[in-house]
């Protein structure tokens, strides 16, 4: 009998497998519990309000624990790299400072559950906070160049194509395959520029830790939103094709 054809409750039996997809899943209901504390239950002190502050602060230090290991995706991604001389130095800064948010974020685990004293918890918040802000600065500038770079190729392909329909040129099978690459710019692109609106997003959360709910985006609905917007964008992009 023919293979049946993934369904949704396959995705997400294979999605919720994944080590990414319990994190997204937790952060999504992480967000929307802030959500709800910024909005319908704000300035409450019901039952109900202090069981979803301590829900969500519980969600906050479980993510925490799925990141163990995992700077170590950032330090085989730069031993693996074959970027461009000029690039590698933006490559080096976002994996190596997510590389070295993911450390200390095993260590943030480790003091929030009594492992390690308390007493250095502030300080690994803020060199965490700040590794994360230099991982993001670095993946939007390499998704940005990426951008620009790909349209410029998708506008020569678009070119090309018009130019051959111009002149009625009867070359079907290589205008079949400046097609196929054309989509595969352009569906690579879209994925790009999700990851930028989500390291954006990211990257407001982590100005709002380093500037200790100081800064002017700390507004709690904003911050809610910022992470739900990133938390979606993780989704699609780990979601099984």
């Amino acid at each position: 009998m023919p293979e049946k054809e993934a369904d949704v409750l396959d995705k997400t039996v294979t999605f919720l497998a994944k080590r990414d997809g319990i994190d997204k899943v937790l952060k999504i209901t992480r967000y929307v519990s802030k959500l709800l504390l910024a909005t319908s239950y704000k300035d409450s002190k019901s039952e109900t309000a202090v069981r979803l502050k301590d829900f969500e602060s519980s969600i906050g230090v479980s993510r925490k624990a799925y990141r163990l290991g995992k700077f170590l995706a950032d330090i085989n991604s730069l031993r693996k790299s074959n970027a461009a001389p000029h690039l590698y130095w933006l490559e080096i800064i976002a994996n190596g400072g997510e590389g070295c948010y993911y450390f200390l974020e095993q260590l943030t685990w480790l003091i929030k559950a009594g492992m390690l004293d308390k007493r250095y918890q502030h300080r690994v918040s803020k060199l965490s906070a700040w590794s994360e802000m230099l991982g993001y600065m670095g993946n939007i500038i390499l998704s940005s160049l990426f951008i620009r770079a790909s349209m410029a190729r998708e506008q020569a392909l678009q070119l090309d194509l018009d130019t051959r329909k111009k002149h009625d040129e009867e070359c079907l099978p290589e205008e079949s395959v400046l097609r196929a690459q054309l989509l595969q710019l352009r569906s690579k692109r879209i994925m790009k520029s999700l990851a930028l609106v989500q390291d954006l997003s990211d990257s407001t959360l982590a100005l709002n830790d380093i500037t200790d709910g100081q800064g002017m985006l700390a507004h709690p609905v904003w911050l809610a939103t910022a992470g739900l917007i990133s938390a979606a964008i993780s989704v699609h992009k780990n979601w099984p094709g």
